[in-house]
């Protein structure tokens, strides 16, 4: 539960925003406003979430974020900032923000001291789950000697934020596994990713070099080798071709014999627009490639590109049921009706590929 309360981005002290009555859009050009880049964001239960870098160092901004100037009327915010301190291991903090009003705000590390116009506003959830109040208390604590009250520390921070979550609803109480999956992973924009399997990461980074695309970044993990590549710097059909290309014959004597290496190519740039590309039943164009593509054989097995219901022009029905489920394709999309902004940068859709692959985030 609170692993997406700690060391969900490395490197990162984060804060976790969740907006309802607020699109996303509006959300993630809130934060910019408040010189905070998200670093992951979604939709999902009615609510838009974003991640972000506490402190903007590049600025020296190190002030906490006031974020009652992006929360209009009609707008509540459920905010938790992670790692307050993480040099002094301090507990996270919780703002809970209605209308550009703090309503409640406090500090795992004490419940009991909470603040803004309503401290009360979520006493009878946390009394209900035992973290205020008589039975608050540890009762080992007077009791043994032997007994250190941190050996419970994370099970208490996960009955705080779960009861939390369910008080407002948060996404799949208290984080579906999928979105902490999307803030755990996301791809840099403006970037091709390309996954292989079956292949170590020494030759794939090397064959990539070879047809002229050598790696910005590379890794090993979960069965993959990944390179990435800068979408400015690179055109992308050709780093889409030789994804393709590796699986093919031409690499079989080289890699060991035919059908051992499969990949998964990702460009985080825009879906092609460009009239000619629209000839296309899959638009796309020298400069706009595929956004998602798997390949085996020397063959596109399955592409299209995402959000905006794009993923109904598609070639091949590999993901068609989770697509379905979700609501993305198929007859059964209220969730475009619900929220006009459902999935319109397809992070959902990038967020199945993933867990349909088990993609690990490029670094």
């Amino acid at each position: 539960m609170t692993s997406w309360m700690h060391d969900s981005f490395p490197g990162h002290e984060v804060n976790i925003v969740f907006a309802r009555g607020l699109p996303l859009d509006a959300l993630i050009a809130g934060l910019r406003e408040l010189r905070r880049e998200p670093l992951a964001h979604g939709e999902a239960g009615g609510w838009a979430w974003a991640v972000h870098d506490m402190l903007n160092d590049e600025i020296e901004d190190y002030d906490n974020v006031d974020y009652r100037h992006i929360c209009p009327q009609g707008t509540e915010l459920v905010v938790f900032e992670t790692e307050p301190c993480s040099a002094k291991a301090h507990g996270p903090n919780f703002e809970y923000i209605r209308d550009g009003r703090l309503i409640l705000r406090f500090s795992f590390e004490d419940v009991g001291q909470r603040v803004g116009e309503n401290p009360d506003h979520l006493s009878a959830e946390l009394l209900a789950a035992g973290l205020i109040g008589p039975d608050a208390q540890c009762a080992a604590a007077d009791t043994d000697d032997g007994h250190d009250c941190f050996d419970h520390h994370y099970d208490d921070e996960d009955r705080l934020v779960r009861a939390i979550a369910g008080f407002f609803a948060l996404p799949s109480p208290p984080l579906s596994r999928e979105v902490v999956r999307e803030v755990s992973g996301p791809i840099t924009p403006a970037t091709f990713v390309t996954y292989a399997r079956g292949l170590d990461l020494p030759t794939l980074a090397e064959v990539f070099a070879e047809a002229g695309y050598p790696a910005r970044t590379k890794g090993e993990s979960a069965g993959w080798s990944w390179v990435t590549h800068a979408a400015a710097d690179l055109p992308g059909q050709g780093v889409a071709e030789t994804a393709s290309r590796i699986t093919g014959f031409r690499y079989e004597e080289r890699f060991g014999g035919p059908g051992r290496v499969e990949t998964v190519f990702l460009a985080t740039t825009p879906a092609c627009e460009c009239p000619h590309g629209q000839n296309y039943m899959v638009p796309h164009c020298p400069e706009h490639p595929f956004q998602f593509m798997h390949c085996r054989g020397g063959f596109e097995k399955s592409y299209f590109n995402v959000g905006r219901r794009r993923e109904s022009r598609r070639h091949g029905d590999l993901l068609i049921r989770e697509l379905l489920d979700a609501g993305i394709v198929g007859r059964q999309t209220s969730a475009y009706d619900d929220d006009p902004g459902f999935n319109a940068d397809g992070a959902v859709t990038m967020r199945i590929i993933k867990d349909h692959f088990g993609l690990p985030a490029p670094s």
